[in-house]
């Protein structure tokens, strides 16, 4: 059984090379995207590629390359459920943290495997509107 560092580790490859094919193992359909007063349901394939994609572009022409996950808190809920808080530094090409930013997951173990369920986005979009509104 991986840890959920590793999860993690996997998940912000994924994410950060915009590989959905990869990422789809990660996410448990349907999920829930919970940021704010706005909730998102990735029902099928198409949303999470759809989210994922637009995301990732969005990341990219702030000059985002890659991610790094770290988790700050791990809660058992059941035997089949864990809660995450992980702090997430992005980078550009020459190394340089962009931002940072909370999200915080519930996962729920599938065949021996770990996949999201649900979705906080804590304060990335706030974080993420902070290194926008300096590039403007």
């Amino acid at each position: 059984m991986q840890t959920l560092t590793e999860f993690f580790q996997r998940y912000a490859s994924a994410y950060v090379n915009a590989d959905t094919q990869a990422f789809g193992q990660f996410i448990s359909l349907p999920s829930m995207l919970l940021a704010g007063d706005k909730k998102t349901i990735l029902a099928d394939t198409d949303s999470l590629h759809n989210h994922v994609l637009s995301q990732v572009e969005k990341y990219r022409q702030l000059g985002v390359i890659d991610a790094e996950p770290v988790l700050q808190h791990q809660l058992r809920l059941s035997e089949q459920l864990q809660f995450a808080s992980v702090y997430w530094r992005f980078y550009d090409g020459t190394g340089k943290v962009l931002f940072t930013c909370h999200t915080s997951y519930t996962l729920q173990k599938s065949q021996e495997q770990w996949q999201v369920v649900a979705i906080i986005l804590d304060d990335e979009q706030a974080a993420y509107n902070r290194v926008a509104g300096t590039q403007a």
